[in-house]
């Protein structure tokens, strides 16, 4: 990966503006990243983080409703957004020579609250169809929600997932999207990064153009809390669900992203659930044929992350404690050596290498750690970072995740009949 020299300046409405000039290739990504996601949400408006994602596809001058998709296909461009915990993100690729149309698109969304009783209406039908279609009528769909409830107390805001409840949306009116957009989408909660085949003084002179006049509230953001004591451990859910086998989902809290980096957990997750050499694959699926399926990942959260293993029964008469089980004794049976550690490391670095040869992964790699680390040099160091991981430090997170006291276990079996 070539070093990246990004330049790093902050508007005078407190836009931080990240550009990262790289003319290999004739491709120019916008991202813009706020710094708001579902964990910002209140109990009873839950759910409008991510809906705001789709309205603001509708957020756009008189004239231009609607077209965003239109201009960025019409100039041979890419598009999309997404919403998480602490963070909502919108990327548009574009050809290098239609840098200022990207930046044009991306400036409308942030310049000023237009959305319409039609999107509105619109945009709530379309997401509560989304949460049906994900959450409540996907097989196994339901678990991700059922996790966050038994993950943590009702006072916290990551006890809901990012979709949040279709009551919740549906709800949503004018004055809370309108309050919503007021108090998150502005400058000086954002990071603007322009990576790519720019010219960095013609770069400069776009973006002060496009997003230099954009007022900014400057008003301070109450910020939700979060506190140790919201955590639950050695929590178990069992949920009935319109699927043909059990499967187990086992999770772990661990440190949020804005304190740590998390790149052991990373690493103790390959080893635990990626690939035919992983520890479950070989004892659930190879060894003792229980399970049809094994994985483990990371979810990172800022404050509070969850590392999540999972496995699905190979046959019906599989039980959900002969999963869980088979789980935590092979991992209690694990001992790091230093061949597992190499290879995890060399996979995650190949992988997070691939990602960062394109400017889109650029861009939203440089944006996330200037908006939560203000570090935007980071990616020229992330790979090197993988060399201070040691043993300890992956079989202390493999034998936490053996421990029944730590394991939050939810169950999703079959509905009877």
């Amino acid at each position: 990966m070539a070093h990246i020299t990004p330049y790093d300046i902050t508007l005078a409405n407190g836009l931080r503006v990240v550009i990262c000039p790289d003319n290999s290739a004739p491709v120019v990504n916008v991202t813009v990243m706020y710094r708001v996601g579902s964990h910002d949400e209140r109990a009873g408006k839950t759910g409008l983080a991510h809906l705001f994602e789709h309205l603001m596809f509708d957020n756009a001058a008189p004239g231009v409703e609607k077209q965003y998709d239109v201009y960025c296909t019409k100039a041979g461009g890419t598009n999309n957004a997404y919403t998480t915990f602490d963070y909502t993100t919108y990327h548009i690729d574009v050809p290098s020579h239609n840098l200022e149309l990207g930046l044009w698109l991306e400036s409308e969304r942030m310049r000023s609250f237009r959305i319409t009783d039609h999107a509105l209406q619109t945009q709530r039908s379309v997401v509560v169809e989304e949460i049906n279609q994900n959450v409540f009528n996907q097989p196994y769909g339901i678990w991700r929600k059922a996790q966050q409830e038994i993950s943590y107390t009702h006072d916290s805001s990551y006890s809901w997932d990012v979709y949040g409840s279709p009551e919740d949306v549906a709800g949503v009116t004018m004055d809370d999207a309108r309050g919503f957009f007021d108090t998150y989408y502005h400058p000086s909660n954002a990071v603007l990064c322009v990576a790519g085949d720019v010219d960095l003084a013609v770069a400069k002179e776009l973006v002060e153009r496009h997003f230099g006049s954009i007022t900014d509230s400057r008003a301070e953001i109450e910020r939700t809390t979060f506190a140790h004591s919201m955590t639950k451990r050695g929590t178990t859910l069992s949920v009935e669900d319109n699927v043909p086998l059990t499967a187990v989902f086992a999770s772990i809290h661990m440190p949020g992203f804005s304190a740590n980096d998390l790149l052991d957990a990373e690493i103790a997750s390959s080893i635990i659930g990626t690939g035919r050499s992983s520890v479950l694959y070989k004892k659930l699926v190879s060894d003792l044929r229980i399970a049809s399926g094994v994985g483990c990942f990371l979810d990172r959260r800022a404050h509070d992350s969850l590392l999540t293993m999972y496995a699905y029964a190979s046959e019906e008469v599989i039980t959900a404690d002969q999963l869980a089980n088979a789980m935590s004794d092979a991992l209690a049976q694990t001992t790091i050596t230093e061949t597992m550690l190499e290879s995890a490391v060399n996979k995650m670095k190949t992988s997070h290498a691939a990602e960062l040869q394109k400017v889109s992964g650029v861009a939203d790699v440089v944006a996330w750690t200037t908006l939560f680390w203000n570090d935007p040099l980071y990616v020229n160091t992330a790979l090197d970072r993988y060399a201070s991981i040691t043993l300890a430090d992956v079989q202390g997170i493999v034998d936490r995740c053996a421990s029944q006291e730590e394991i939050i276990r939810l169950d999703i079996v079959p509905a009877k009949a």
